[in-house]
């Protein structure tokens, strides 16, 4: 992952169409064919998903498009790495959620030829710590669920929304819970928030955390063993996009709007805004004038979560390859506790997840620190012959600065009715799309390719 600014490249789009088509585009229009008329001009800033449906669509429509992406590739948080020439690793999306009940993404695999692997959250084991182990300790799941689900009924009830932790230590506070029971509840809560959100639980709405929508039963995923980037590949194939451009500032303009650039100023007619909620968060794009209370409140309101995944790889597997998920309750809650196997798929890696202030920790540890503990919870897990791993690589998205995080959450004082703000037009020529201005399958990929298609309808509303 390139952490860095991008350096500034010639796009596809100048090669193809020339210098003089290049400066047509420069004042925001479309080189004049068909009869010499001329089409508006929409710029798309960002070429993941959502802004690479968006603009093939609008493309089909009929419109000049322009796409600006600050990285050197496709896809924005979807992102395979090939460090590992025979084994490339997600570091972003990895799953298709619910692939076979319905998930837009899983067609456009099959049309782009991909590889699915099925994967089920029910395949798999729980290792607990020695210590705890004697002492008793089990991962009492039935639970813990219900007790989660009763603080969340109750938090519903409050004048005022509060933390899912808050809501769960009120609930427990008469059940007299011993040290180890605790130790079961924090593995619940790390198990089905934390890294499931990227986001501790005294971050996360106890009232709208589960809000939301799935394609079939949670855990009927599909998996990339050639790399999820097959998809934005496929969908941009017919695309021209400026790489290596970073947008600074959007400003309405007449009838139109300008977008200025570390490579220069664009006229166009509207602009899709596709970023992450992340950069929105840290003023990455400035707008003039200033967007709407109800975008700001929304941009504030809503929460940025981590969520970290250090790839280890091993010679061979001393884990059961057949299985998926190996977890860990050890002393240190949250730590190294959930494990996903690629092996089954053909490398021998190992996949830990880190979700909220512990993902932000681990990536800003060195490798050296990263590998030392790994290695200590998998021994822990299996044994101390276990191997120690030949290779390792650890996400850095909240590190990125055209990121700042791995997808959006619903944090305390959040509801839906923020991403649908997010996601209002403004003035009729400033445009919001990606999984944060989802409403309904928000901080997915298949959330993402909806807000595009979305955004393409509105746009063609407002230009006519």
């Amino acid at each position: 992952m390139r952490l860095g600014p991008a350096p500034l490249t010639v796009s596809r789009r100048s090669l193809i169409l020339g210098a003089g088509a290049a400066a047509a585009l420069e004042a925001g229009r479309q080189p004049a064919h068909a009869g010499g008329r001329e089409r508006p001009t929409v710029v798309v800033i960002g070429a993941g998903i959502a802004g690479i449906v968006a603009a093939d669509r609008l493309r089909r429509a009929g419109y000049a498009v322009r796409i600006l992406e600050a990285r050197q590739r496709l896809g924005g948080r979807i992102h395979t790495w090939r460090g590992w020439a025979d084994a490339p690793v997600d570091l972003g999306a990895s799953w298709i959620h619910g692939y076979a009940a319905g998930n837009p993404i899983t067609a456009i695999a099959h049309r782009a030829g991909a590889r699915l692997v099925p994967s089920s959250y029910d395949s798999g084991r729980v290792h607990i710590d020695s210590r705890l182990r004697r002492a008793g300790v089990r991962p009492h799941s039935g639970r813990w669920e219900r007790i989660v689900e009763e603080a969340q009924a109750r938090a519903v009830l409050r004048p005022h929304d509060q933390s899912l932790a808050v809501a769960v230590r009120q609930r427990v506070a008469g059940l007299h819970l011993d040290a180890f029971e605790r130790d079961e509840l924090d593995f619940y809560l790390n198990a089905n928030y934390t890294t499931e959100w990227g986001a501790d639980p005294d971050s996360l709405s106890a009232r709208t955390v589960d809000q939301g929508k799935e394609y079939g039963r949670t855990g009927e995923d599909a998996f990339f063993p050639h790399g999820y980037d097959r998809i934005p590949a496929y969908l941009a194939r017919r695309l021209d996009v400026d790489l290596g451009v970073v947008v600074r500032r959007v400003v309405l303009r007449g009838r139109g709007v300008r977008v200025e650039t570390d490579a220069g100023t664009i006229n166009a007619r509207a602009v899709v805004v596709t970023v992450p909620l992340g950069v929105l968060k840290h003023g990455g794009i400035a707008f003039a004038p200033h967007l709407p209370q109800r975008h700001d409140e929304a941009i504030h309101r809503l929460g940025m979560g981590v969520l970290s995944k250090t790839f280890l790889r091993f010679e061979r597997p001393f884990w059961p390859v057949r299985e998926d998920w190996q977890e860990f309750l050890g002393p240190r809650h949250g730590a190294w506790a959930e494990w996903f196997s690629l092996a089954k798929a053909g490398p021998p890696v190992l996949v830990a997840f880190h979700g909220g202030d512990r993902a932000r920790r681990i990536e800003r540890a060195e490798d050296r620190e990263v590998r030392g503990e790994a290695v200590r919870a998998l021994r822990s897990m299996f044994g101390h012959d276990t191997p120690a791993p030949v290779a390792i690589t650890t996400t850095r998205w909240s590190r990125d600065r055209f990121a700042h995080g791995s997808y959006s959450t619903n944090a305390v004082g959040s509801t839906r009715a923020d991403r649908v703000a997010l996601g209002v037009p403004v003035a009729g020529r400033i445009f919001f799309a990606g999984e944060a201005t989802e409403p309904d399958y928000s901080s997915t990929v298949h959330g993402a390719f909806r807000t595009g298609r979305r955004v393409a309808r509105q746009v063609a509303a407002a230009l006519g």
